[in-house]
């Protein structure tokens, strides 16, 4: 029983082939194994008893000839495999393609050029526009310098500033607001609060006029037209008028309504005819001074928003708002221009390095192919040794028992045919002149490389020309 489950131990564990277990392509042939299966030497017995084959034997009998069979076979199969492996490699080989990558980079490279010309015309057209703009803005604001005898950039108020200036004045209606208001009240039917209704009319009155007397008027006074400049010392002059006459009438306002509570306004005309300066209470000549105090801020603040000389903040506003525009496009355009070349470089230098990676894959596919075939060749040789020990194996047994000569062929050792190995080499690139397609390639890539930067400089050229170049007018 134990022998039996020995027996059964060993042809479960025994591989279904007969080659020795290896990782190479081509596996060796297990001849110990063979050789037990195939009862060479129980057969080599009885033959060599029988004295079979005879001395004068020529040709393999049944015993050889199924060996040679077994190994040749074995040949077949293994050649089978290479073949698969070169059709394989050469699958490989093709599938590199080098001609359509040599074109591709071509093409690529061409695009890359082109779209960098495009994207120059294109900047080209957008900026002449733009140059055209700020050119009549250079030309209008040197006009207007020349004109009116300046040599001094305008004063442009900052956000910052402009911020506070317009705060200021809204601190001011604030403060007189709640002044008035208090002061007025005491006459008001309505109290404090027709006491501010009457101190908000009088604040936005105040500071407004004043505002307005200082940004439109006033400014005029630095004006080299002398009518204009006339016209700015009128407007000081009235502007004065205006400050003393609506705070001497909101003084006067103030103590007649609070005595009486009809006929106010016409009341405080005629104080204001017959004697302006007639206030009798110290708390409505503390009105008037604040009203004169906030006013002349007002005004000083309006004058200071913008430039003093009247339309001069305007021309130099226009010529720095065309200056932020052209440049902003010009910016715009040469990093497009930039983008444009990174991206072809990038292109480029991505192509030349795939063309070593590839030229590598192609030495190394090609080196595996030899490899293949110099183990194939070795697998061969292999394979007639197996077939000799095979066949001393019968014939040792065979000599054991017959009592004639053997046959004289077997003093000489089995020499296997050789397969002879093809490889089709259509399609592919030899070393020698995939070397120098690559050096040529990556020779244009270099080159086009440098057109790039050549055609990027003279597209930053281009737009420098625009600087220089006075647009037609219109």
């Amino acid at each position: 029983m134990f022998q039996s489950l020995d027996r059964l131990r060993g042809l479960i564990s025994r591989p279904a082939h007969t080659y020795r277990p290896t990782a190479e392509t081509f596996p060796d042939i297990d001849t110990q194994r063979l050789s037990k299966e195939m009862q060479l030497a129980k057969r080599g017995q009885s033959r060599g008893g029988d004295n079979q084959p005879p001395t004068d034997s020529i040709s393999f009998d049944a015993v050889e000839a199924e060996i040679i069979e077994h190994v040749a076979a074995a040949q077949k199969r293994s050649h089978e495999a290479l073949e698969n492996h070169l059709a394989g490699f050469r699958q490989r080989l093709i599938d590199l393609d080098f001609d359509a990558h040599f074109s591709n980079i071509k093409s690529a490279a061409m695009g890359g050029l082109s779209d960098l010309k495009q994207e120059l015309q294109t900047g080209v057209d957008d900026l002449h526009g733009l140059r055209r703009d700020l050119t009549a803005a250079e030309k209008w604001s040197a006009t207007f310098q020349k004109k009116h005898g300046l040599d001094r950039p305008a004063k442009i108020g900052t956000p910052r500033s402009s911020f506070f200036k317009w705060a200021l004045i809204v601190v001011l209606v604030l403060v007189e607001l709640f002044t008035n208001g208090e002061l007025l009240s005491k006459g008001s039917e309505l109290g404090l609060v027709g006491g501010i209704v009457e101190a908000l009319i009088f604040a936005l009155l105040n500071v407004g006029v004043a505002l307005m007397f200082g940004i439109f008027a006033i400014p005029y006074m630095n004006h080299r037209n002398l009518l204009l400049k006339l016209f700015g010392f009128l407007s000081l002059l009235a502007y004065f008028a205006c400050l003393i006459g609506l705070n001497l009438a909101l003084a006067h306002y103030r103590e007649v309504s609070g005595a009486i509570t009809e006929g106010a306004g016409e009341l405080v005309i005629q104080r204001l005819l017959n004697e302006p300066m007639g206030l009798e209470d110290l708390r409505s000549w503390l009105l008037f001074g604040l009203g004169v105090l906030f006013s002349i801020i007002a005004v000083i603040d309006g004058v200071m928003m913008h430039d003093v000389y009247p339309g001069y903040q305007r021309v130099d506003k226009a010529l720095r708002t065309a200056r932020a525009k052209y440049a902003d496009m010009r910016r715009v355009a040469i990093e497009e221009l930039g983008a444009i070349r990174k991206e072809g470089e990038e292109l480029l230098t991505t192509s030349r390095a795939d063309l070593g990676k590839q030229r590598v894959e192609h030495d190394a596919i090609v080196s595996h192919r030899s490899r293949m075939i110099s183990l194939f060749d070795d697998h061969q040789a292999q394979l007639e040794k197996a077939a000799n020990a095979l066949l001393r194996d019968y014939r040792d047994a065979n000599v054991a028992k017959r009592s004639t000569p053997v046959p004289s062929r077997w003093n000489e050792a089995y020499q296997l045919p050789r397969v002879a190995v093809s490889i089709s080499k259509e399609g592919e690139w030899n070393s020698s002149d995939l070397k120098a397609g690559i050096a040529q390639a990556q020779s244009e890539v270099d080159t086009i490389f440098i057109s790039l930067g050549k055609q990027f400089d003279d597209a930053l050229a281009e737009y420098r020309k625009l600087d220089t170049i006075v647009p037609d007018q219109p």
